[in-house]
């Protein structure tokens, strides 16, 4: 018995330990119909794309926007530019460049307090047509648990196995 109260503790810390910051593109959600952006507090827009990126425009939430620049944005050689009232973003390139489908650090902010989110989001391809993108928040729906009925420890509302499971001997 006290095994599984051990087990049941461990799972429970590395979920604690799990439930960080996302601190990389890489590690927003997988999903094979959108793309997904994240602002950190301290101001990196953090992107996963299915689709070379052409230009991209959003406003800052939380924070008093002062610059934006770098990022692969930046390596990619887009015009970024912004608009420290509104907090907008904006980013393309003059020549015909993208940034290539994957994950990274579209672009660094400079900012006056706590990034909260981003709005307003329109992400193009290189010919303009608009790019499915949504915010990404950080949070999930997943429960980490026991999905197998058969163990001692099942989880009915678990949605993720976290290979907990303990069976009787």
């Amino acid at each position: 018995k006290w095994y599984k109260h051990i087990v049941f503790f461990l799972v429970m810390t590395v979920a604690a330990w799990s439930a960080t910051d996302i601190t990389d593109g890489c590690y927003l959600p997988d999903d094979p119909n959108t793309s997904y952006l994240h602002v950190t507090a301290d101001g990196l827009v953090l992107y996963k794309s299915l689709y070379d990126i052409g230009g991209f425009q959003f406003n800052i939430e939380g924070a008093t926007l002062n610059d934006a620049s770098g990022g692969d944005a930046g390596g990619a050689g887009f015009f970024i530019s912004t608009n420290t009232g509104s907090g907008l973003v904006l980013g393309f390139s003059l020549t015909g460049a993208t940034i290539p489908a994957g994950c990274g650090t579209l672009v660094e902010l400079a900012l006056d307090g706590e990034a909260t989110g981003i709005s307003g989001i329109i992400v193009s391809d290189a010919t303009g047509s608009a790019l499915p993108f949504e915010y990404f928040d950080g949070s999930s729906d997943d429960v980490a648990g026991c999905t197998d009925m058969d163990a001692c420890n099942y989880n009915a509302d678990a949605t993720v196995d976290d290979g907990s499971c303990d069976y009787a001997e």
